[in-house]
């Protein structure tokens, strides 16, 4: 769940971008399989990655 280009705080990640791109990034990011995607919109803590919970209850 971590990657290096990630920013944290104690080990928490965080996100300071205030886009629509990040604000969908962590919503809904189809590149990765996990469910909690560290942030990259504004907040602290992880997103929910709505498409993967989609393609893991067989939406998709």
């Amino acid at each position: 769940m971590q990657r290096d280009d990630d920013k944290n705080f104690w080990g928490i990640p965080y996100g300071t971008d205030v886009t629509l791109e990040a604000f969908i990034h962590d919503s809904w990011d189809p590149t990765t399989n996990e469910i909690f995607v560290p942030k990259k919109f504004f907040g602290l803590g992880y997103g929910i990655n709505l498409h993967a919970i989609a393609k893991k209850i067989g939406l998709f």
